[in-house]
């Protein structure tokens, strides 16, 4: 018996439509996965990575952490700038940690010796800063990372808190290759 030859019009019409429909499907997968899996953060510098990552960090602003200075409480103050700017200025009591050597040395017994004092627990009250607060950012973010759970970073750095402080030569170097 012969097909009517509307019946197979029609047939060959859903064939199309469901190969269409299958290639729809596969196009949207695909799109799906490279969304996925190829959208990765690659920032242009360290000010982008701090930026994106400020969201996430606790802050404490100059007045709290002048109070906590005032009132003599327990709290770790953790400078993550480098030598050169640690001898120009810093916050009284304040540890020398660099950024670059942060998580190598937080956990390190025999550092803390020589600082005479204890390895933090990962409860203890840290406070980071560093000359404007993006360095500090991501410290803040590393230390998180490592299980601190109590890790604030000072707004804006010790420009915040010393609005006087000269920090020197200002120069693109200084001020591109370890964030601020």
């Amino acid at each position: 018996m012969k097909k009517p030859e509307n019946l197979v019009h029609i047939n060959l019409t859903i064939n199309k439509i469901m190969k269409k429909i299958k290639l729809y499907q596969w196009i949207s997968a695909f799109s799906i996965l490279i969304l996925v899996f190829g959208c990765t953060n690659i920032y242009e510098n360290g000010i982008e990575l701090a930026a994106d990552n400020k969201p996430y960090i606790e802050e404490i602003y100059v007045d709290e952490l002048n109070k906590k200075i005032e009132n003599q409480e327990d709290f770790l103050l953790i400078d993550v700038r480098q030598l050169a700017e640690y001898k120009k200025n810093n916050i009284p009591g304040s540890i020398l940690i660099p950024r670059g050597v942060l998580e190598f040395k937080i956990g390190n017994e025999a550092f803390w010796e020589e600082e005479f004092l204890y390895v933090p627990e990962k409860d203890a009250d840290i406070i980071i800063y560093c000359k404007k607060g993006d360095r500090g950012i991501l410290a803040a973010k590393a230390l998180s990372e490592l299980g601190y759970s109590n890790v604030k970073n000072l707004s804006g750095g010790i420009i915040a808190w010393d609005p006087e402080f000269d920090s020197g030569s200002g120069t693109k170097q200084e001020e591109s290759g370890c964030g601020g």
